[in-house]
C-alpha cells in the first residue's frame, strides 16, 4: 500500500479539480481521507458533492476529515429527517454528544413512516420508550411482515 502522505502535488491538484465535477473513485477517496496534505476547503466542497448526491456516509467522512463541524449537524438532522439510525449514531459519536430522547423519538417516528422499521426500534430503544418499541415488535411480528423479511 502506497504511503497516503506521499499523494503528489498532482495528484492533489486533479482531486481539487474533480471536487466539483464528480465523486471520486474509492481509491482516490481512501488516499485523500488519509492523507496529512488533504486541503480542508477542497474536503468541504467534496463532502457537499457526495451531499448533493445522497451519499450521506462519503459526505460525513469528508466533513469528519475537514472537522466541519457545521456540516456535520446538519447532515445529523438529515439523518433525523430521514430515519437513519446508524448513520445518526455515528454523527453523535464524532460530535459526542447524546442526542435526548426527544430526538431519538423523532427519528424513530420518522423511520416507521418510511418503513424502516428496526431503524425505529432502535432509535425507540435509545429513548427508552417500552411504549414505542413494542409497537414496532409487534410490526415486525406481523404475518404480513414476515414475509418481506423472508
Amino acid at each position: 500500500m502506497p504511503d497516503v502522505d506521499s499523494l503528489s502535488d498532482r495528484e492533489l491538484t486533479e482531486v481539487s479539480a474533480l471536487a466539483g465535477k464528480k465523486l471520486l473513485s474509492c481509491l482516490k477517496k481512501r488516499d485523500l481521507l488519509n492523507s496529512g496534505k488533504a486541503d480542508k476547503s477542497e474536503l468541504i466542497k467534496l463532502g457537499e458533492r457526495y451531499l448533493h448526491d445522497n451519499r450521506l456516509s462519503d459526505a460525513i467522512d469528508f466533513f469528519e476529515k475537514a472537522e466541519h463541524y457545521e456540516g456535520l449537524t446538519q447532515l445529523k438532522e438529515q439523518c433525523v429527517a430521514t430515519g437513519d439510525y446508524f448513520l445518526c449514531q455515528r454523527l453523535a459519536k464524532i460530535l459526542e454528544e447524546s442526542p435526548p430522547p426527544e430526538e431519538w423519538i423523532q427519528l424513530g417516528d420518522n423511520a416507521l413512516n418510511l418503513g424502516k422499521l428496526f431503524f425505529a426500534r432502535s432509535a425507540y430503544q435509545q429513548a427508552e420508550n417500552p411504549k414505542k418499541v413494542a409497537q414496532v415488535e409487534e410490526l415486525l411480528q406481523s404475518p404480513a411482515q414476515e414475509q418481506v423479511l423472508h
